[in-house]
């Protein structure tokens, strides 16, 4: 990131320069947890191209109105662009894809808790978790008033899916830590 890029990200957060590092610091940590949630290893490098991307843009004079929602926005644009790579080394024999061997290690954690879990469950929690952000609101209403939940109730019943689903990728990994150290 440029010198400029940062004080024009800075001067988007907010007018006030310690409130705005304040902010910068805040919205790292949102990537990472953001990136990290989304099973990339990669998290700091990938927030770090999130805010680069935003400070440049800002540095070019485009107007950020919005300014987290528009680095939520960068981000998801970054995940897609990660996930072909992504893809890749876990399908492919590429030698270039072993550094990033804990990609696919988790995508495949991932895959086998996904079918650990019934069925019902497992596509609730896709169909919650899929929908692109303007269609988000619509999707999980629509699939509130079809299960007869509040939105309250569906999105506590899928924060505990997904923290089960989440405990489960951890033992998993524990597993695996556990058998490379042997």
């Amino acid at each position: 990131m440029t010198e400029n890029g940062l004080k024009a990200l800075l001067a988007v957060l907010s007018d006030d320069p310690e409130r705005a590092g304040e902010l910068f610091v805040h919205l790292q940590g949102k990537l990472i947890r953001y990136f990290g949630w989304n099973l990339c290893s990669n998290v700091e490098e990938l927030a770090d191209e999130v805010l680069d991307r935003v400070a440049r843009r800002a540095a070019d004079g485009e107007k950020i109105a919005s300014p987290v929602s528009y680095v939520l926005g960068v981000a998801r644009r970054v995940l897609l662009e990660s996930r072909p790579r992504l893809m890749t080394m876990r399908i492919g024999d590429d030698v270039e894809a072993q550094p990033h061997e804990a990609d696919s290690v988790e995508f495949v954690a991932l895959d086998e808790c996904l079918e650990a879990i019934p069925p019902e469950s497992r596509a609730l929690l896709l169909e919650y978790y899929s929908a692109e952000a303007r269609e988000r609101i619509r999707v999980r209403q629509e699939m509130a008033d079809r299960m007869g939940l509040s939105g309250n109730a569906l999105r506590n019943r899928c924060l505990r899916l997904r923290k089960n689903l989440q405990e489960c990728m951890e033992r998993r990994a524990r597993v695996r830590a556990g058998r490379k150290g042997k």
